[in-house]
């Protein structure tokens, strides 16, 4: 699994907002 903490902690916006964009990530889904 992609470690999403870890691009945070890069500063990696773009992959982050990719991620989320994913809705099985998306972390405001019940």
């Amino acid at each position: 699994m992609e470690d999403i903490f870890q691009w945070c902690k890069e500063g990696n916006a773009l992959q982050v907002r990719v991620w989320l964009d994913e809705p099985e990530h998306d972390m405001n889904q019940g």
